[in-house]
C-alpha cells in the first residue's frame, strides 16, 4: 500500500488557536473512523518501510487508530521479542544488559560486551530477527506518541498556554525523531523509547510547581 499525505500536522496550525484546538481534538478522540482500516495502513506503513508517512497520516487525523490496538499489537510483539531473547540469552551468555542501537535499517551492537562480534554477526545474518525488531521499535515509538497526544489535548482543556503546549508537544515527539535502542538481558528485554512520554509529562509537572 502506498502511503501519500501532503496533510498539515498539529505544528502547522499552532498559532491559529481555532485549527489547533480542532487538530487536536482530532489526534485525542475517536471519532467513529474505520479503526481497522488505520491499523492496516499502520501495519503497512511499518512493513513497506513508510513510517513517516504513516505518522504524518496519524498526526492529520487522516488515520485513526485507538491507542488500545497500537498497545496489543507491541505487546504481542514484545511477547514474541521476549522468547527471542531468551533464546539469545542462552547462546551469548546476556547476564548484563546489551544495547542494540537501531541505525538506518540495521542493529548495531553497542560498546563491547562480551561476545559482541559474535552477536553482532548472528543480528545481521537473521533478518526475520531484525525485521521484528525493528518494528517492534516503532510500534512503541508510536505508543508513546499515541500517550503524548492524549496528554496534549488534556493540557488544552485545561487551558494550558499555547506555547507551554508546543514545548510540550516538541519534547514529547523527540520519541520519533532521536535513535532508539533495544535493550537485552537474560531477563528480558525492551526499548529506550518506552517511557518517554511520562517522563516530559513528569519534567513539565516539575516546571509548574
Amino acid at each position: 500500500m502506498e502511503i501519500i499525505s501532503n496533510s498539515l500536522s498539529l505544528f502547522n496550525y499552532m498559532g491559529d488557536s481555532e485549527k489547533s484546538n480542532e487538530v487536536l481534538q482530532a489526534l485525542a478522540k475517536n471519532q467513529n473512523k474505520n479503526v481497522g482500516a488505520g491499523l492496516d495502513v499502520l501495519e503497512s506503513g511499518l512493513n513497506n518501510g513508510k513510517f513517516e508517512e504513516t505518522l504524518a497520516l496519524m498526526e492529520s487525523g487522516e488515520i485513526d487508530i485507538d491507542l488500545n490496538l497500537v498497545e496489543n499489537y507491541y505487546q504481542f510483539n514484545q511477547q514474541k521479542l521476549n522468547r527471542e531473547v531468551a533464546h539469545l540469552a542462552k547462546n551469548f551468555d546476556l547476564e548484563s544488559e546489551v544495547a542494540v542501537t537501531l541505525q538506518n535499517g540495521a542493529l548495531v551492537v553497542a560498546g563491547d560486551p562480551d561476545n559482541a562480534k559474535a552477536l553482532q554477526q548472528y543480528l545481521d545474518k537473521d533478518t526475520r530477527l531484525s525485521a521484528l525488531v525493528q518494528q517492534t521499535a516503532k510500534l512503541s515509538q508510536f505508543v508513546e506518541w499515541g500517550q503524548a497526544k492524549e496528554q496534549a489535548a488534556a493540557y488544552q482543556a485545561e487551558d494550558m498556554p499555547e506555547e507551554q503546549l508546543v514545548d510540550f508537544l516538541k519534547d514529547a515527539r523527540l520519541v520519533m525523531t532521536q535513535s532508539n535502542q533495544f535493550i537485552m538481558s537474560e531477563i528480558g528485554s525492551t526499548f529506550y523509547s518506552l517511557g518517554h512520554t511520562q517522563r516530559v509529562i513528569d519534567n513539565n509537572s516539575k516546571g509548574t510547581e
